[in-house]
């Protein structure tokens, strides 16, 4: 289990390097002592990133297999319970009977031919609300092609930031 006092210690050193902070960097001292104080927030991340890491790799581990065993047995038991109750309808509806304890209802089910959904949005017959841009997909294109990329109505934002190298924060951890 995790350690409450190193978990209160971390907690501490945090919110003393929090409640520190400047954030105003208006002068080349400022700009040093700001850097120092990035190296610190990175170092800070650090840890509590390595400490909760195995904790929260167990835990998920743990749901994953709970979750799929769970999702195994259901699984298993909807297959049937769909066999029985098309087995129910088709008994009724071939006898004619009526059955006051199931409420028949009618379902939709569909399928998309995506270049026919294409098509009918290049032509306007698909309605704009059911257009949606796979977010995850474009972020990729955009790292592979950046400010080249070339699609209607996208615009890249080159956005400037800075990091801080990696072994600043070893050298902040020691």
């Amino acid at each position: 289990m995790l350690e409450e006092k190193r978990i209160i210690s971390l907690t501490n050193t945090k919110d003393k390097v929090l409640t520190n902070l400047k954030c105003d960097v208006l002068n080349l001292k400022d700009l040093i002592m700001a850097k120092q104080t990035l190296k610190k927030i990175g170092a800070l991340k650090k840890v509590f990133n390595n400490f909760f890491d195995e904790p929260v790799k167990k835990a998920f581990d743990a749901y994953k297999s709970i979750r799929d065993r769970r999702n195994s047995i259901i699984l298993d038991v909807e297959e049937k319970e769909s066999v029985l109750k098309q087995n129910i309808i088709q008994y009724l509806d071939e006898n004619d009977i009526q059955d006051g304890e199931f409420t028949r209802t009618e379902g939709i089910e569909f399928k998309i031919n995506m270049s026919d959904f294409i098509e009918g949005v290049r032509n306007g017959n698909v309605p704009e609300n059911l257009i949606s841009v796979n977010e995850s997909q474009l972020k990729k294109e955009i790292k592979t092609m950046g400010d080249i990329l070339d699609i209607p109505g996208i615009t890249v934002i080159k956005k400037k930031f800075i990091r801080l190298k990696n072994d600043y924060y070893q050298k902040s951890l020691n």
